[in-house]
């Protein structure tokens, strides 16, 4: 009996533990947008009313390399639905969250063009792609620090950044996943 009350605490550690494991992506597509219910994580008591929204995007990559060849680079535009949260349900607020992840793909989008580049210049050394994606991925950051202002109120703006952003992307077509 006292083996399953020092069971059950441990094995509730672990499943706590393991749950880190399942990180639960949704990767950025043309044909999908966001929905409230992809922000899965909850809002830190700290943030009061401040502030309603997070969204975490990530710009991943994977390499794959044959030695005395170019790299092979896989760019990936992710949202992390669990570090993504949402308190204030309203359409404009969705609506600039999908104009943050559309512009997280624009900047995919140039990573590709960029390791498509290098690929085309016969450049094998991996570090070298490693830093564009790097330098790229970090201004994908700031772009997104710089535009976390709440415009929900200013549907003209929102307009506006949709148009934008799906002419760049639009510019970026072929570098498309």
């Amino acid at each position: 009996m006292k083996r399953i009350h020092l069971m059950l605490p441990l094995l509730a550690f672990m499943g706590l533990g393991l749950s880190f494991l399942n990180p639960d992506y949704l990767e950025w597509s043309k044909d999908r947008t966001l929905t409230f219910a992809d922000f899965k994580g909850k809002a830190p008591k700290s943030v009061g009313s401040a502030k309603s929204v997070n969204l975490t995007t990530v710009i991943s990559y994977e390499t794959q390399q044959v030695k005395g060849q170019v790299p092979k680079v896989f760019i990936s535009n992710l949202i992390d639905r669990n570090s993504s949260w949402i308190t204030v349900k309203k359409p404009e607020v969705l609506q600039l969250q999908q104009i943050k992840f559309d512009y997280s793909e624009l900047y995919a989008r140039k990573i590709r063009k960029e390791v498509a580049e290098m690929n085309k210049k016969g450049i094998k050394d991996k570090q070298k792609y490693i830093d564009v994606i790097t330098k790229i991925a970090k201004a994908s950051e700031v772009r997104q620090r710089n535009n976390n202002i709440l415009m929900e109120d200013q549907p003209h703006l929102i307009k506006i950044m949709q148009k934008d952003v799906q002419d760049s992307l639009n510019i970026y077509k072929i570098y498309a996943k």
